[in-house]
């Protein structure tokens, strides 16, 4: 107390005057409208500046959450999407039938583990058998394909991308519609091939590849990659492509598990004439 008493009898001059000016201010604003508005105006803008400030930092924090969301409504879209084989008859060519569920159910998932120097090469899911993950699921990303389930632990899973020798896929040409086998050759993580492609097609640069739905894993008509080039196989019945793969293994972080929800009953059906 007694160090206040010293400073205000110190400075007793600039703290009167500096207690004036603010009522001289307070008067002139609460009296004249116009510097009011202007101070309002000055703090709106002073306070606005803060608010997107925070509102900027908020958005950041909370943006892992919103992919999340945004990955989960994808993944609904996806499984929505009604299959080329559910028109129903005497109906709009537009009109699908809701009757029956889509065949394909999209579970989002995070890349945690990945490998794309080795010549058989992994990637490993934030998701388990407890998100409803299989062996022998097909994982794409929203770039293209990316490769098969492998082993499944509850809260873990391992996939066999087509970075893996041991990974064969069948997909298509899709401009001619002949099908032929996607596999590795472990030079280039970016390129792969497509073996048995007949030799009087003449695929040209650029040209889609997509899957062809006949393994029962993948949704036809995924995006697998573009041509690049084409050589005759030995013997001059077949050719082999070699393509540039949508996928870019080294910058994958979000993909999609799907579920074939009529493998089984496919399977099942196809073994009965094999045994027969």
């Amino acid at each position: 107390m007694r160090n206040l008493l010293r400073f205000l009898q110190r400075y007793n001059f600039p703290v009167i005057f500096i207690i004036l000016e603010v009522l001289a201010l307070l008067m002139l604003v609460r009296n004249n409208p116009v510097p009011s508005s202007r101070l309002f105006s000055s703090l709106q803008a002073v306070n606005g500046f803060f608010f997107e400030r925070s509102h900027g930092i908020r958005q950041y924090f909370d943006l892992r959450n919103e992919n999340l969301q945004l990955a989960r409504e994808n993944s609904r879209l996806r499984g929505s999407q009604a299959e080329p084989g559910e028109m129903e008859e005497g109906l709009d060519a537009m009109s699908f039938s809701s009757k029956r569920p889509s065949a394909f159910v999209f579970t989002p998932a995070r890349v945690i583990n990945n490998s794309v120097n080795k010549q058989l090469n992994y990637i490993t899911l934030d998701r388990g058998s407890l998100s409803g993950i299989k062996p022998d699921m097909a994982v794409v990303a929203p770039d293209g394909i990316v490769g098969v389930v492998r082993n499944v632990s509850a809260h873990y899973s391992t996939v066999i991308p087509v970075l893996n020798k041991n990974l064969q896929v069948s997909v298509l040409h899709k401009r001619s519609g002949y099908f032929g086998s996607l596999i590795w050759d472990g030079i280039n993580f970016r390129e792969a091939e497509v073996h048995e492609i007949p030799v009087h097609v003449e695929p040209q640069p650029g040209d889609t590849i997509v899957t062809s739905g006949f393994s029962a894993l993948f949704p036809p008509g995924e995006i697998v990659g573009t041509v690049l080039s084409s050589r005759a196989q030995s013997g001059g019945s077949f050719k082999t492509l070699r393509i540039r793969l949508s996928t870019d293994y080294k910058k994958l972080s979000s993909v999609y598990v799907v579920e074939n929800r009529g493998r089984e009953e496919r399977i099942q059906l196809e073994e009965m004439n094999d045994a027969k």
